[in-house]
């Protein structure tokens, strides 16, 4: 009898386990589904890629893998989920662009089953199934929704920031409802059966066990994902930011490797917008990386795509089987090849009203005046060129980006800082000092052996003798970094702008050695002979400006909702504000913080999310006075800044060259 009662109590434990675990999964989850107005139409904006929603170079921005993977989420599942306590079909797209999700408005070739942008079919050889993947498009792809006269129209911004939270496993977003249909399909018989047989068809009774089997590996993953969340992330990131170095430094150096970033750092930034980012001599926020294939592999691996570095008991790899990867190098190269060809969005003065031209050319000599010495589309000289990206031709721009000390740009210091504190344990994975030193000290050798030998002076001839010195300075600097860095490395403590770029560089070699690459399909691969080599110093990049107006909202965290706020001195901008995914406001121009649908508030005063910084306030100085702790400018009247808003609405900068095409590499 004894026996029995311990019987009966570990039941009604268990039992009451699971009807929490069922209520966690679950019920909350289904009862915070965001809700949003439907749109009424929708309107591609010709970006050099037409404005139908089939044409071939969004189509192959939109849907083409890049071998980033959800917990081995299978394609065919997210096609016939149901929501949970409904048989609604969970991706039915009225409900995910209630998450802030871009859907097509009908099914194109590319997206027959009309998911969400960004949401690609891969075929997995291990699993032996199609599995979802995320492309690049699925976090750089905008819709600005604007109301004119009762309706509602969706322009599409194709490079510009996603306003979905996809990441994050708060109540109200993607993921724990999408946890939540997993749990109901797993546990609930009949919705088992209906998704069952819609997924397996006639195979369905020889097949159910191993689906039901699969189903909860998938759903335990997704399970350890919200859970992870409230340690991990507890509450930083929202609508359209992510934590996208902590995140990623989590894929690839937490559970894998059981170590990750330790910097203990909040840093949530926008979702930067591409066009023209090809163009530019540094990218990230924090300036950390250059226009090459290994900042693209390092992106592919944060968002989810697997690098192999243990074997399946948790032991390290022999170092000749290390870094076979599931990125797909050549389906990059095809969206690259998109990419540059995109063009910054044009405002649409038919929807979102007429500029006014006098006020707009006024607002030009003020930006000229302003904001240019930080913005201006300047090409780099051609002694700099050669260094960072010799395969670069007369047709192939390559801009200045001027990295703004904090001191000096005065914004939320918690990105830079976090790139510059956060660190890596490789041990695990077996990795030494001497293994980074064998991947990065090549590339450390050939960038050295780039640089200029001689007097200085001698070298600027033909290009901006002081642009070009500093530019060969800081280069040089950057060298001199990341050899010391080598030569003191602590494999308990790599930098994690260096772990970053040792795993791209190794995964990249063993990916063009597997598939017998020759030396000009490397070399076009990498991005005009570019070279990876981090540069963490603690400041933030400026940037060209060309389409900022479709980008809001702004600073490199999304904490000043307008342009017009972005020209105002803190103390004029909003404390706190309501986030609608894609509402646009077209007058201060950014977000519209009082447009109909469910959202959340952004508060500044949250770590990592400051609205400091970048000011325009009395007491300014000047350039020559120094850096000013965040202001940039002297005080501007209402009228000289509404005079820059409309200036931005229309400002260009230079096009690229008419009639080039982007090099394919001879890849496919």
């Amino acid at each position: 009898m004894r026996s029995i009662g311990k019987l009966l109590r570990l039941l009604a434990v268990l039992t009451l386990l699971a009807v929490v675990a069922l209520v966690f999964l679950v019920q909350l989850p289904a009862r915070y589904v965001p809700k949003a107005p439907p749109i009424d139409a929708v309107r591609y904006l010709d970006q050099g890629w037409g404005s139908s929603a089939a044409a071939p170079s969004r189509q192959a921005w939109y849907y083409t893998p890049q071998g980033a993977s959800l917990h081995d989420l299978r394609y065919d599942w997210l096609v016939h989920l149901e929501m949970p306590w409904r048989s609604r079909r969970f991706a039915d797209p009225a409900h995910l662009r209630a998450y802030g999700f871009v859907v097509d408005a009908q099914p194109t070739p590319g997206n027959p089953d009309q998911l969400p942008v960004g949401f690609a079919r891969r075929f997995d050889p291990a699993l032996g199934e199609a599995v979802v993947d995320l492309s690049c498009a699925a976090c750089h792809t905008g819709q600005l929704v604007v109301e004119r006269q009762g309706q509602r129209t969706a322009l599409r911004v194709d490079g510009g920031p996603a306003a979905h939270a996809f990441t994050t496993s708060r109540l109200g977003h993607l993921v724990p409802t999408l946890t939540a249909s997993l749990a109901s399909t797993y546990f609930n018989p009949l919705k088992f059966r209906r998704f069952g047989r819609a997924v397996l068809g006639d195979r369905y009774d020889a097949g159910k066990w191993k689906l039901h089997a699969d189903l909860g590996r998938v759903l335990c993953a997704f399970a350890g994902q919200v859970w992870h969340e409230r340690w991990s992330h507890p509450g930083a990131e929202g609508y359209g930011r992510i934590d996208a170095l902590a995140r990623g430094a989590d894929t690839l150096f937490g559970a894998p490797l059981g170590g990750g970033s330790t910097s203990g750092v909040e840093a949530p930034v926008r979702y930067p917008y591409l066009w023209d980012a090809w163009k530019l001599e540094r990218l990230q926020y924090e300036g950390s990386a250059s226009p090459t294939l290994g900042q693209r592999i390092a992106k592919a691996l944060g968002a989810g795509a697997r690098v192999q570095m243990l074997d399946a008991y948790g032991r390290p790899l022999p170092r000749e089987e290390r870094f076979r990867t599931s990125v797909r190098i050549e389906d990059l190269q095809r969206m690259e090849e998109a990419l540059q060809t995109l063009q910054p969005p044009r405002w649409p003065e038919d929807l979102l009203g007429p500029i006014d031209r006098a006020r707009a050319e006024r607002g030009r000599g003020l930006f000229a005046q302003h904001c240019a010495r930080c913005h201006a589309a300047v090409e780099l000289p051609p002694e700099l060129r050669a260094l960072d990206a010799p395969q670069r031709t007369e047709q192939d721009p390559l801009w200045q980006t001027p990295l703004i000390p904090l001191a000096e740009i005065g914004t939320d210091p918690a990105a830079a800082l976090e790139l510059g504190g956060g660190t890596a344990d490789l041990r695990r994975a077996g990795i030494g000092r001497e293994d980074v030193r064998a991947v990065v000290g090549p590339v450390l050798s050939e960038s050295a052996g780039r640089m200029p030998r001689g007097p200085m002076l001698s070298f600027a001839v033909g290009g901006s003798a002081g642009v070009t010195a500093a530019g060969v300075r800081r280069r040089r600097e950057r060298l001199s970094a990341v050899g010391a860095l080598l030569d003191r490395l602590d494999p308990e403590r790599v930098p994690i702008g260096l772990a970053f770029a040792y795993f791209g560089l190794a995964a990249r070699a063993r990916y063009y050695d597997q598939r017998g690459f020759t030396a000009e399909q490397r070399t076009c691969l990498d991005g005009f002979g570019g070279l990876d080599l981090p540069d963490a110093a603690p400041a933030y990049r400026a940037r060209p400006l060309a389409g900022v107006w479709a980008a809001g909202p702004f600073l490199h965290n999304g904490s000043v909702p307008t342009l017009y706020q972005l020209l105002s001195p803190q103390d004029e901008r909003d404390t706190r504000f309501r986030v609608v995914p894609g509402a646009f406001d077209p007058v201060q121009v950014g977000l519209d913080r009082g447009q109909a649908g469910d959202g959340e508030w952004y508060d500044t005063r949250m770590p990592g999310s400051s609205n400091v910084g970048h000011e325009f306030r009395d007491g300014y100085g000047g350039p020559q006075a120094g850096p000013q702790y965040g202001v940039i400018g002297p005080a501007l009247r209402p009228d000289e800044r509404w005079a820059i808003v409309e200036y931005l609405k229309v400002h260009r900068d230079p096009e690229t060259p008419s009639g080039r095409v982007p090099p394919d590499c001879g890849v496919r």
